[in-house]
């Protein structure tokens, strides 16, 4: 039996390893951290006893991939997926619209809500309709140049007002790609837009865990492994791979030395330096990895007393600080009027939010939300948790294309997967598990067997 050490838990690594494990190999999976999860994971707050998620993860109907995991995990019962996409949009100053499909075919399905879309005015209504159709055309296959340009510029280029960009475009841009409309790149930019919105009626469908995400996926993902004969082992981090003449031996763990026929390395791009030798630090193919720059998320936790309530399960907004407003008792399935109000304001490519004490960002926060939200008018929360996340994803900047590796290397026997390697995805949940399954097509791939035996057919579109 050939034997595989992946090394990372987060759902990169939990579907290299459960891939493989199905594909007959001996998995040992290691993961530091006593949990699986990776940044999907969630823990318990001391003061409330609320289960608090590592940041809002939520996923698409477009994320076929991820919603894949969930069912071989057999843990699709407990998330959510809406059967048609409904977003409010409270726009502090045109009041609120919806971005809703409706039973047109795509993408047609988005037109009546775009009309009725109260922050465009008629002609930027029909200049964005435009645009929109220009996108569903394009083949960014055929558009390399896409790459090198914002996706602000493209959208400029294609008589988009700032209103409009900001308004509307950012609206999705931002939240997706977890970056400002002028810092991302053209072609992921279009691909959102594509993949989500144009190609079918519920790409853009809302889904997100009815549990915590440690609950969600964890011990699922470690009964799989371990039912296939893989083993888990948890709080036992990587400090060395082992690479011999013949290309990668194992890894070396506090506990000694783990050998294997091939090395999947599942971890995030900041740790891979660590880990790696020296002499592979200035190899070309690793050292654009490591010119890959993070980009940050904050969220903001407000519990409210027993009585407090909130009608919508989440919201966008426009023309205020609040980017989306999750309604955590709801999104659970609470809807008891006596267990209180749990929200989360979750602000993306949040690096002017970094340095803002978590104080400040408490306050600011409350008062706009006695703004915005009805009942909360001079309400004040009982608990307040500010999570910081500096590195939560890669930054999508023009050019990012070229710094993303494939998921194998030039040293034979080691393999990479995370949603930062090429899956022509952003960094996503969904581009993690896309590149968990891409890194174990290549290892049974260069093993001389079938790199795309189903379910994998169509994971590239």
């Amino acid at each position: 039996m050939p034997t595989a050490v992946v090394a990372g838990g987060g759902l990169a690594g939990i579907t290299a390893a459960c891939e493989l494990a199905d594909r007959g190999f001996g998995v040992t999976l290691l993961e530091k951290r006593p949990f699986l999860g990776g940044r999907s994971y969630s823990y318990t707050d001391k003061e409330t006893g609320a289960t608090v998620d590592n940041g809002q993860h939520v996923f698409l109907g477009c994320c076929t991939a991820y919603i894949q995991l969930l069912e071989r995990l057999g843990v699709r019962d407990r998330a959510y997926l809406q059967k048609r996409l409904r977003v409010p949009v409270i726009d502090k100053v045109w009041g609120t619209s919806v971005l809703e499909a409706t039973n047109l075919p795509a993408p047609l399905h988005l037109l009546p809500s775009l009309v009725r879309f109260k922050s465009l005015s008629s002609a930027e209504k029909g200049s964005a309709g435009w645009a929109l159709a220009h996108i569903q055309a394009l083949d960014r296959a055929k558009s390399p140049d896409l790459d090198g340009i914002t996706f602000g510029e493209w959208l400029r280029e294609k008589r988009q007002s700032e209103n409009a960009i900001r308004s509307l475009w950012n609206l999705i841009t931002l939240p997706t790609l977890n970056g400002d409309i002028d810092e991302v790149s053209a072609d992921l930019g279009i691909m959102v837009f594509q993949e989500g919105f144009l190609r079918s009626r519920t790409g853009a469908n809302v889904g997100w865990s009815r549990v915590g995400l440690s609950e969600l996926i964890g011990e699922a993902a470690r009964t799989y492994i371990e039912g296939r004969g893989g083993t888990v082992r948890l709080g036992e981090g990587v400090r060395d791979v082992s690479i011999g003449s013949d290309g990668a031996t194992g890894v070396v763990t506090d506990s000694g030395e783990i050998n294997g026929d091939v090395v999947v390395m599942a971890l995030d791009p900041q740790s891979l330096p660590g880990v790696l030798p020296p002499s592979l630090a200035g190899d070309p193919f690793f050292a654009r990895i490591w010119r890959l720059e993070p980009s940050p998320i904050v969220n903001v936790h407000l519990w409210y007393s027993p009585g407090t309530s909130w009608g919508r399960a989440f919201a966008t907004f426009l023309n205020s600080p609040v980017q989306w407003l999750f309604n955590k008792t709801r999104l659970a399935g609470d809807r008891s009027p006596n267990s209180g109000l749990h929200l989360d304001v979750s602000l993306s490519g949040a690096d002017r939010w970094l340095s803002m004490s978590n104080a400040k960002l408490v306050e600011l926060f409350t008062d706009e939300l006695s703004d915005l939200v009805p009942g909360l008018q001079n309400e004040k929360p009982q608990r307040a948790l500010v999570v910081k996340q500096r590195n939560a994803t890669f930054a999508p900047k023009p050019g990012v294309a070229a710094l993303r590796p494939p998921q194998e290397t030039p040293v034979r026997g080691l393999y990479l997967a995370g949603d930062y390697t090429d899956t022509g995805w952003p960094a996503t949940m969904e581009s993690a598990v896309r590149s968990g399954m891409l890194a174990a097509n290549a290892v049974v791939s260069a093993r001389g067997g079938s790199a795309q035996p189903e379910p994998l057919s169509r994971l590239r579109r």
